[in-house]
């Protein structure tokens, strides 16, 4: 099984990918995981009814949630 992670930033929209067959591809989204949650990004997916759901490193299925958005911090003004 395959998933993508797309990550929006100051450099743009970076896309990962990862294969549950290789661990080191699991491993770099985990990477990813814990960096956006170390400076209060979040990471969402889309449900099927279109909505969106945040996605925490603890209940990541890489098998079922296989698309993923990584949304850079915002701040109020």
């Amino acid at each position: 099984m395959t998933g993508t992670m797309h990550i929006a930033d100051h450099q743009g929209d970076t896309t990962h990918n990862w294969d549950t067959a290789d661990p080191a591809t699991i491993r770099e989204i985990e990477e990813l995981f814990r960096e956006a949650q170390a400076t209060g990004r979040l990471v969402y997916r889309q449900t099927s009814d279109g909505s969106g759901e945040q996605v925490r490193l603890a209940s990541w299925n890489p098998e079922e949630h296989t698309e993923l958005f990584l949304a850079p911090r915002l701040a109020g003004g």
